[in-house]
Parts: structure tokens; C-alpha cells; sequence
């Protein structure tokens, strides 16, 4: 799947330099703006003329689909405002999430088009993308593209950069509760739920480790705060055994969510189980 502006190279190039690296290329879907601007629709012009005289020739053939980023019958002439930002990012995310309900392993470039496609693209693969797929930038010599050559003569002549991505998914299920939706915003807000839902099991998992007397002294700390002298006045113990207590909290806390050794986690601490006891209808 790739993005396409007015540069119809970005999209051969890519398919080229994937068939090299021994990809099973079956499918690519071009995802474009309104094709009635003259540059665009000579470039989906070009990859058009391409698909028919040079990769229909394969065996076997790859075949292109056009996918068209419009609302309706509305497309958007640029991305300037919200509205067109947000056509876009629901045609490339009901795109993807289709390939991903059919078992596609996808691949994106997102080499083409406008800064803002790229952008969305990045988006759509950190909420729909797994290990085994792939984002993707082109590079390409200077002299290439100033000629505008839809085929490499070698392909030393272009680079495809792997481009990280961020999973915010963190299970399979993850994944299979995002791919309900159609909506990318409803996808975000439950993402964000799940991903919420994740971190409270990891800080449930971890403040079982404490034992209870670990857990009264973190329960105080939350309370009240104040020195470990403090502590040690409210809970009735020595200083020592304050400390002792509150530095194995830490420890536990650094090795369960695999933190080096002497980071500053009391903050953080606070923070994740005043969380965690207010969802377990628990005052500190």
C-alpha cells in the first residue's frame, strides 16, 4: 500500500526495489487525492499505463487498485483543514484495517504525496501494524528523480528505508478489539482505553509482589508524603526500617517494569498506585 502525490515514480520504485528484496508483492493499492488536479492525474496516469504494459506482464501479474480519499462524493483539493485531515486519516485507516481482516501482511510506503499523508500513515500503522509488517521511505539517486524514471537501471539506485514504528499495541487481543471499529478516532479512544486497562494489570502485578507491610508503608507515603522520619512516626517503626522497606519497594518497582538500577522512581511509585488503589475502590 503506498501514498501518492504527483511524483508516480515513488510507487514503481517502491514495488520494484520490495521484488528485489524477494517480497511476494500480490497487491498494491495507491492511495491518492482528488484526481481531477491535472498533475495528479497524469501521475495516476502514469502508474496506470505501468500497471498494465510492464506488471500485468508478471507471473504472476501484480495488480493495482486505486483508492481514492474522499468522503462521498467529496474530495479534499488539499489538506488544510481538520476536515480534510480527518477524510484522509479514515480512508487509510478503513484501508489497512480491510487488509489486516483478510490476513494481508501489509507494507507502507509512505514516500509519496504530502507531508500530512505521511504523517496519518505513521498513525494508521502504530494503531493497525504488527511485527510482521513493514513501513517503508524511499530514497533514490538525485539523477533518477530528476528524470523521472518509473524503473531503476540498478538497484543501487534506491534505498527503501525501514522506518520504525511505535506499536501501541501490546497483545493480539489489542489488536482484534481495534480492528471493530471503522472509525480511526473511535480506534484511538478504545486504544487508549486498552492500553490504560495494560498499565493498571502491570501496576496490579506489581503491587502484589509487596508484602503487606511494604504495602502499608507505600499506602502511607501516598497519604501523607514527608520524610522517611515522618513515616516512621506515623507507622509506629524505626527510621531503619522505613527505609529498608521503602528501598525494597523500589527495587521491585525498577525490576518489574525493567528500569536500571539507582533510576529515581519514588514519583513514579506515587503515581501509578494512587491510580491503582482508586480503581480498586481503595483509599490509600
Amino acid at each position: 500500500m503506498t501514498t501518492v502525490g504527483t511524483e508516480p515514480q515513488v510507487v514503481t520504485l517502491t514495488c520494484d526495489i520490495l521484488e528485489v528484496r524477494g517480497f511476494g508483492i500480490e497487491r498494491v493499492l495507491v492511495v491518492h487525492p482528488n484526481p481531477a488536479a491535472p498533475l495528479l492525474r497524469e501521475s495516476l496516469g502514469k502508474i496506470k499505463q505501468e500497471a498494465e504494459c510492464y506488471y500485468a506482464q508478471k507471473k504472476p501479474p501484480l495488480v493495482f487498485s486505486f483508492v481514492p480519499i474522499r468522503d462521498g462524493g467529496y474530495y479534499p483539493e488539499d489538506f488544510i483543514k481538520q476536515e480534510d485531515v480527518a477524510v484522509l486519516l479514515r480512508v487509510l485507516y478503513r484501508t489497512v484495517a480491510e487488509l489486516k481482516r483478510r490476513g494481508y501482511r501489509v507494507h507502507l510506503s509512505i514516500a509519496g504525496g504530502r507531508k500530512v499523508m505521511a504523517a496519518m500513515g505513521m498513525v494508521v500503522a502504530q494503531l493497525l501494524l504488527d511485527e510482521k509488517d513493514c513501513v517503508w521511505h524511499l530514497l533514490s539517486e538525485g539523477k533518477l528523480v530528476s528524470e523521472k524514471s518509473m524503473h531503476p537501471q540498478s538497484p543501487e539506485q534506491v534505498a527503501l528505508v525501514p522506518v520504525p514504528v511505535l506499536q501501541w499495541n501490546l497483545f493480539p487481543s489489542t489488536v482484534r478489539e481495534i480492528l471493530l471499529w471503522d472509525d480511526p478516532y473511535r480506534a484511538i479512544e478504545k486504544q487508549r482505553e486498552l492500553r490504560q486497562r495494560e498499565r493498571l494489570s502491570m501496576i496490579q502485578g506489581f503491587w502484589e509482589r509487596l508484602t503487606p507491610m511494604e504495602q502499608e508503608v507505600t499506602r502511607a507515603l501516598i497519604r501523607f508524603g514527608g520524610t522517611q522520619k515522618e513515616l516512621a512516626q506515623y507507622l509506629r517503626r524505626s527510621v531503619k526500617t522505613i527505609n529498608n522497606q521503602l528501598c525494597s519497594v523500589y527495587d521491585k518497582y525498577r525490576e518489574h517494569f525493567g528500569m536500571e538500577e539507582k533510576t529515581r522512581v519514588r514519583d513514579r511509585v506515587i503515581a501509578d498506585l494512587s491510580i491503582l488503589l482508586e480503581n480498586m475502590g481503595s483509599s490509600p
